[in-house]
């Protein structure tokens, strides 16, 4: 052996140990970029939601309120609001 010269010993248990650990963490990469992207997906939709929970919310207190006020027309009582 001359001076300067590396020596490579390499098995195939050490480029199959190599190969395991890139393709764990590639899978841990992508994982981790696959639930970003469902939680921006699952935020989006929460947000939509929300817009429409608050919608359908004042539609039904309108409802109520016209309720209120069918039933103190109906019976002459006077209601604050109506």
């Amino acid at each position: 052996m001359k001076k300067g010269e590396i020596i490579m010993n390499v098995d195939l248990k050490t480029i199959a140990t190599f190969i395991g650990i890139a393709a764990s963490l590639a899978g841990i990469v992508g994982t981790w970029t696959l639930m970003q992207y469902r939680l921006d997906q699952l935020e989006q939709q929460q947000s939509d939601l929300q817009k429409e929970l608050e919608i359908v919310h004042q539609s039904v207190e309108k409802a109520g309120l016209d309720v209120k006020c069918l039933i103190c027309d109906a019976h002459d009582i006077p209601c604050p609001g109506c």
